[in-house]
């Protein structure tokens, strides 16, 4: 695997502000984030210093990261350590490498629900996607589909990142990855393995016309030939569709269910830019119908249903429907509906882990723990171990729980969000070892690196501001 070319240039250990994936646009960067830029841009340059490292290297430490979280909290006006701290942290994991490692470092069994790359090879001259190609104008460094292709997605999951099994997901329309992409990256990953470290899904769009590569008659050859393990598809797909439509979705249920699918995944809330009339298509409105229609089935709301800013029909911030509805289904059904957190909880931490805690006490209080899948949305955010970081380390404040009636987030709970419950539904054992022999070849290359922080390229693979969102769909249409 060719090692990427460093970020030299970066600042900080993650990314200060929310990254798209180009599906939505990012809200304003706030004053209060450019504030938490500087001052972690300040302070590890100060810490890398004090222990002669250049400042590319110390952001590729625990303690970087660490610094990045106290600077955080103190800009939020977060309590620092104790019960009344949501990311507690101590001054002594900014500047002891080795104490950061031990905050910070987790082994509890990750498995990372959703997880992206770009296929570039399937876009070819068409300009209707083209502008995916803003990752190539940000990496000019880098040769696609290098970049942003199967080996970044490798180092920055696999060898970057505590992950131990991530689901490749599918994407609308197969752009800009399909089926056959998805099945190829998952076996590069195994391979090079020499275990099962990636499964990927069959991702279906029930209007497509039949013989498209996500039609309904195309999750024979997905499900049979590429071995895909659970449903992934898009209610904002063809000018929107909704889960409990008889005639639309459930002719693609019922084929699934035919193919021994059980979990659908769906991706809910976060409107997409590009697609006319999703803010309407991506509530979870449809829940309650398709769910008790569908008593075998299991149903997973990707994002948790996360709508950000205004973009709700009818202001509904935040995770208001989601729970709302989730409150609307008997008990006994709702065992049968899962959160997933990518994007999601990213976004909450970037605001300030009080509020992720508040994402994940909300869910865990409708949902309870054992129904909320780990889920990065890699790679677009760059490696994901600032979150794996960041949720190891989270915390409900003991005054929150009594305010708002949120259990504790134990480390039970925390094991099962991680992975095992992830694990559960996809039929992945927990307990089996990763590798092979000869010994995992990923887990030689983190160690070789010095770590799986050690190498991180600290490269994020989408725009950050509505400036740079809506540069790069110009820079498409003049590519296409």
């Amino acid at each position: 695997m060719r090692k990427q070319a460093d970020n030299d240039q970066a600042t900080a250990p993650f990314p200060t502000s929310p990254v798209s994936n180009m599906e939505w646009c990012p809200l304003p960067i706030t004053p209060r984030q450019r504030l938490v830029a500087k001052l972690i841009a300040e302070e590890t340059a100060a810490r890398a210093k004090r222990h002669s490292m250049t400042r590319a290297q110390f952001l590729r430490t625990a303690a970087a990261t660490a610094t990045a979280f106290m600077v955080m909290n103190e800009v939020h006006g977060l309590d620092q350590t104790g019960d009344a701290a949501a990311m507690p942290v101590g001054k002594v994991h900014c500047d002891d490498l080795d104490a950061a490692r031990e905050l910070l470092d987790t082994d509890a069994f990750v498995m990372d629900v959703q997880q992206h790359h770009v296929d570039l090879n399937i876009l070819g001259g068409s300009s209707a996607f083209c502008f995916l190609d803003f990752l190539r104008r940000q990496h000019p460094e880098l040769a696609c589909p290098e970049s942003i292709g199967q080996m970044a997605y490798v180092k920055e999951v696999f060898v970057d990142s505590q992950t131990n099994v991530g689901v490749i997901s599918g994407l609308p329309y197969g752009i800009p990855l399909g089926p056959e992409a998805m099945a190829q990256t998952r076996d590069l990953v195994n391979q090079l393995a020499g275990s099962e470290r990636a499964l990927s899904q069959a991702a279906c769009d029930p209007l497509a016309a039949a013989g498209l590569p996500q039609a309904i008659d195309s999750l024979e050859h997905q499900v049979k030939d590429l071995k895909g393990r659970a449903l992934k598809c898009y209610t904002y797909s063809n000018g929107g569709w909704r889960l409990d439509d008889e005639r639309v979705s459930y002719p693609m249920l019922k084929e699934a269910s035919r193919l021994g699918l059980k979990l659908v995944n769906v991706h809910k809330g976060l409107p997409a830019v590009f697609a006319p009339g999703s803010p309407e298509s991506v509530r979870t409105t449809d829940f309650p119908k398709v769910v008790r229609d569908w008593p075998k089935l299991k149903f997973c709301a990707y994002h948790s249903g996360y709508f950000q800013g205004t973009t709700h029909p009818e202001g509904k911030n935040g995770l208001t429907e989601f729970l709302e509805v989730l409150g609307s289904i008997p008990k006994r059904e709702r065992r049968r509906i899962y959160a997933e957190l990518g994007t999601t909880f990213a976004y909450h931490l970037l605001q300030g882990a009080d509020q992720a805690a508040h994402l994940i006490g909300q869910l865990l209080k409708a949902l309870g723990s054992r129904n909320i899948l780990w889920g990065t949305d890699a790679v677009w955010w760059g490696s994901p171990q600032w979150l794996i970081d960041g949720f190891k380390n989270l915390q409900i404040p003991a005054s929150m729980q009594e305010q708002f009636g949120y259990p504790p987030l134990t480390k039970r709970a925390k094991r099962r969000i991680f992975g095992e419950n992830a694990a559960r539904l996809y039929g992945v054992n927990v307990r089996q070892a990763r590798c092979t022999v000869p010994a995992d070849r990923l887990a030689e290359v983190q160690q070789e690196q010095g770590g799986m922080r050690a190498g991180r390229t600290l490269r994020v693979y989408g725009p950050q501001t509505r400036r740079e969102f809506f540069a790069t769909l110009a820079w498409g249409e003049r590519r296409g």
